[in-house]
């Protein structure tokens, strides 16, 4: 540790470089290790042919080889370098022009999956601050975070009482003793686990698992179309992650190619004529959680900066504007079912702020990571604008306030002269998204155009399909994008290019290939799912009712469009998912997460998204009815609801076999302490017991005389 001062000349030389090795002058990017390049050149000099093996045995001759050996490898390596007529190419091959491609190419394919399939960790807009699985998009807890956040100081911590324990200057441990393991919590400590028994739980990868029970059918004479019937795992892997969350998709993916289907999206409005007002819809919380930080100091700074937003609106001449309408979302509803997106998105995990109009804004993501922050922020920008925002409104112009106030279903309208309760548009939907279209749906009475400033998938979905319907105005544009890729999208000429077979089922197939509140098909994208809903429209026609439905009716609808995207021509030939599961597990190597869900669980997720697509297709209710999402794909739990993943058992019980690992009854004659004897099953070979009297199973697989092909390599 005092290199510097007692070996000045190799402290330097290691400073240079010195501490690797280059063996070719004329390349690039080729230092190795000098442990490694005495591998490479003579340990197996040594090693090869004319090496020491089979050299001699008398300790003499070995001594002058080992002395001579550097310089005896040096000539028969410049031998070689002479009779090799080839010559070398000073490029290095990892700079050669196939490699280069294939790196590009390697390159462009990971940034498409990770921007289409995973958290996408190029958009630091919409990331959160906190600690993300860029993959699952799932958010660390708190313990975790804590954890991972304090690497390197615990790796430091370990550092320092390793150098002064051993190599201080009264070491009282040798340098060879082994470390202590430093536990670390990571993301995979937030696994769900599989119930085992009241005092023990399991936790378990899901391929393993699944591998695993189709293992233990395979050694028992059981049917593997029902084994199939059943997911095999402690969740759904198709929807969910082995921690219980809810799988994702990249929503805007279905946005990109509803654009596509239209003319390239418009830098400015077409001009219209006077005779054809306009109105103007904002996503208040978009527009909150879109601002710079460094514009506002103050509470009142940040409410001035939105208000100020909305005037220069309505005073721009080339929109004519007659109002502009901002909507909230709401947070008060303890059973919503956005509250498990939410959680994934780290909301709820911050301490709630008081707000006051001087007092300085804290810490601005992590405020807004909190609901509570965001309904109190909501309401006070609310206030702040009916107080200030009169004296700035161009003439006959009004702002229109929704969503933000502690009294849920209020609406106000400020103008020039007054403030006004609009009744009619008292509404008690929870999402600023549907709140959004009910007030497009209203405003497009009285206007020949409608502008909603939103960036979210949702919203142009529900814009197709209720212009498809012919609630909204002529014209209706959406405008989206930042970062100066701003654009207005004409939905109006989406929907003319679809028509109305698509536009009606859009809503039923978005919530089935995920969106904020349902769970998306493992690597099935939304691209390749609107692709499917496009050329099958004719088909899938049963998903344009697919909310007013009866549950059966429902599911066959579902069933045929995830059989599609899961099997294509192939799905033709099978009726149901389990029996498609059975077709793709005996022909083919896919993983567990690779394979469709059952049906138990697709019931489930066929009612969450029935749930969701109704909301959606209400928009225009202004009092919905209110249904309870418990018993609808969702169940209550610790004050709050969370997803149903499937009703049947995870697997038959004769597969069921986890607790094998816990077998404390060595020759399993003890129902109590055999799993196998309580359940009345013969132990097989992946059962932890050694001397076993419960083996019937074993001996017959011993003599061959079970012979059970599922075609599944475990």
């Amino acid at each position: 540790m005092q290199l510097e001062e007692k070996q000045p000349l190799m402290y330097h030389h290691m400073i240079e470089g010195g501490f690797v090795v280059r063996r070719s002058e004329n390349r690039a990017f080729n230092c190795v290790p000098t442990d490694q390049a005495l591998e490479q050149t003579i340990n197996r000099e040594a090693k090869s042919q004319g090496g020491v093996i089979g050299f001699t045995l008398r300790k003499g001759a070995l001594l002058r080889w080992l002395m001579t050996r550097h310089i005896t490898g040096e000539y028969a390596e410049s031998f070689k370098d002479l009779c090799n007529s080839s010559s070398k190419d000073k490029l290095h091959e990892e700079l050669g022009d196939t490699r280069l491609h294939r790196d590009q190419k390697d390159v462009k394919d990971i940034t498409e999956y990770l921007q289409s399939q995973c958290q996408d960790p190029f958009n630091l807009e919409e990331v959160p601050e906190c600690l993300v699985n860029i993959i699952t998009g799932q958010v660390a807890s708190e313990k975790v975070e804590k954890s991972l956040r304090n690497i390197p100081e615990m790796g430091k911590t370990v550092a320092d009482g390793f150098i002064k324990e051993r190599l201080g200057e009264k070491p009282s441990k040798s340098f060879w003793d082994p470390l202590k393991k430093t536990t670390v919590l990571t993301f995979t400590d937030m696994k769900k686990a599989i119930p085992n028994d009241k005092d023990r739980r399991l936790i378990i990868d899901t391929e393993v698992l699944f591998r695993r029970l189709l293992a233990v059918a395979r050694s028992r004479d059981v049917d593997l179309k029902n084994v199939l019937r059943h997911e095999l795992a402690a969740v759904p892997p198709a929807l969910f992650h082995d921690d219980g969350r809810m799988r994702k998709t990249n929503k805007a993916d279905l946005a990109q190619k509803l654009e596509s289907s239209c003319p390239d999206g418009l830098a400015s409005l077409p001009e219209v004529s006077d005779a054809i007002s306009s109105a103007y819809i904002i996503d208040g919380m978009a527009v909150v959680q879109s601002l710079n930080e460094n514009h506002f100091r103050t509470f009142d700074d940040l409410a001035e900066v939105v208000q100020k937003r909305i005037v220069r609106l309505l005073r721009n001449p080339s929109l004519g504007l007659s109002s502009v309408t901002i909507v909230f979302d709401r947070y008060d509803n303890a059973f919503s079912i956005k509250s498990a997106e939410r959680e994934r998105r780290g909301s709820n995990s911050e301490q709630a702020y008081p707000i006051t109009g001087n007092r300085q804004v804290p810490n601005y993501r992590k405020f807004l990571r909190a609901s509570r922050n965001k309904a109190n922020l909501a309401e006070y920008i609310c206030n702040y604008i009916i107080e200030h925002v009169a004296e700035y409104l161009p003439y006959d112009t009004s702002v229109v306030l929704a969503g933000g106030f502690r009294e849920a279903t209020l609406v106000k309208s400020v103008s020039t002269s007054t403030v006004a309760n609009l009744e009619n548009l008292y509404c008690n939907q929870e999402e600023a998204d549907t709140r959004m279209i009910f007030h497009a749906c209203y405003l497009s009475q009285e206007h020949g155009r409608v502008i909603v400033h939103c960036d979210d998938t949702d919203v142009l979905v529900l814009l197709v399909h209720y212009h498809s319907r012919g609630y909204l105005s002529d014209q209706v544009y959406m405008y989206a994008g930042h970062s100066g890729k701003e654009r207005y999208i004409p939905v109006h000429s989406i929907v003319k290019e679809l028509g109305p077979l698509v536009c009606g089922s859009l809503p039923a197939a978005h919530a089935l290939t995920g969106c904020d509140t349902t769970c998306s098909l493992n690597r099935i994208g939304k691209k390749s799912a609107y692709t499917k809903l496009v050329k099958n429209a004719d088909s899938l026609m049963g998903l344009a009712s697919f909310y007013e439905d009866d549950l059966d009716g429902s599911v066959a609808s579902a069933r045929k469009f995830v059989l599609l995207l899961y099997a294509g021509k192939k799905g033709n030939d099978v009726d149901t998912l389990d029996e498609l599961r059975h077709v793709l597990a005996t022909t083919t190597d896919k993983t567990a997460g690779m394979l469709p869900p059952t049906e138990d669980s697709f019931k489930q997720h066929v009612l969450r998204a029935k749930y969701q697509t109704r909301l959606w297709c209400q928009s225009h209710v202004a009092s919905q009815e209110v249904v309870d999402p418990v018993g609808h794909g969702w169940s209550a739990c610790n004050g709050g609801i969370t997803p149903t993943m499937f009703i049947e058992a995870p697997a038959p019980i004769e597969v069921r076999d986890l607790t094998h690992l816990y077998c404390t009854d060595k020759d399993c004659q003890n129902a109590r302490k055999c799993p196998c004897v309580l359940a009345g099953l013969d132990c097989i070979d992946v059962c932890s017991c050694s001397d076993c009297k419960n083996q019937s199973n074993k001996e017959q697989e011993r003599s061959g005389d079970i012979q059970l092909d599922t075609g599944v390599d475990v």
